[in-house]
């Protein structure tokens, strides 16, 4: 959930957002791409942005809120079939033979 706003991620790469409170659909199914393969991994989001990971290891970027839009496509270039974790001020990816942790610094 982002702000009012629950995501929905279907295991074929489909988006869809609701209303938290009333359950009202914001948005239905948007292809997040036609290549964008299956997802098993659980999203995440972090400042005003929504990180779907793909089994295919690719991480699509949206930009939460009423519309739907594509920021932006990562690719790890490896299976990832984990969900990511989030302890403290880092993220840590487990993709078929490495672990990535990406932290913030100040």
């Amino acid at each position: 959930m982002v702000s009012d706003q629950f995501y929905t991620l279907l295991d074929r790469g489909f988006l869809t957002a609701h209303d938290a409170r009333t359950g009202k659909e914001i948005y239905g199914r948007q292809r997040l791409a036609g290549d964008a393969g299956t997802f098993s991994a659980s999203p995440w989001s972090y400042n005003g942005r929504i990180f779907l990971l793909s089994e295919d290891g690719e991480t699509f970027v949206i930009q939460a809120g009423p519309e739907y839009k594509l920021l932006a496509r990562n690719s790890l270039n490896e299976m990832s079939l984990a969900s990511p974790a989030v302890a403290g001020r880092s993220l840590f990816i487990r993709t078929a033979t490495k672990l990535y942790c990406i932290s913030e610094t100040r």
